[in-house]
């Protein structure tokens, strides 16, 4: 069992070396570094950076993955619309949030459904819409404390 893990865990080191890869590592065969990324959540990709720098390699939720944490990097890729870089998720988070969600799609359908969004969420819209409506909500909560003792952690909690 000992000589089968080791080999193993050899082939995955030369399976994935010397490709043009940033630095990484890929972790074990088929687990990769899932197990890590799950335990120690956003600290993993903290200690990856120190270790790797802003843009490295790794094998996570089972897919080589590569990790750009450079602003300037990701800013390129976004903006690119799929001129090189194509940015994704796993296929197991796009089995969890459905082949057509915002992150999946790529192109004029990205296009279309970003612009679909924000016109739900633009300041125009906040402004005609929901701020008189949290206004209105926001009021109907204060109009019964006049000339009260209020405790506002217990209120806070309620509204």
């Amino acid at each position: 069992l000992c000589v089968v893990t080791v080999g193993l865990h050899r082939w995955n080191q030369v399976k994935y070396r010397n490709k043009g890869l940033p630095p990484g590592t890929m972790g074990w065969p088929v687990l990769g570094e899932t197990t890590e990324f799950l335990k120690q959540g956003p600290d993993f990709m903290i200690n990856q950076r120190s270790r790797y720098g802003n843009f490295f390699k790794s094998h996570i939720l089972g897919c080589p993955t590569i990790v750009s944490m450079d602003p300037e990097l990701n800013r390129y890729i976004l903006m690119s619309e799929s001129k090189g870089f194509v940015p994704g998720y796993p296929q197991s988070m796009l089995d969890i949030l459905g082949k057509s969600n915002i992150a999946a799609v790529h192109g004029s359908a990205h296009k279309h459904m970003r612009g679909a969004l924000l016109s739900l969420i633009s300041p125009a819209m906040i402004k005609q819409r929901l701020l008189p409506k949290m206004d209105d909500f926001i009021r109907s909560h204060l109009d019964g404390w006049d000339d009260k003792i209020v405790d506002i952690q217990h209120k806070t909690k309620e509204v």
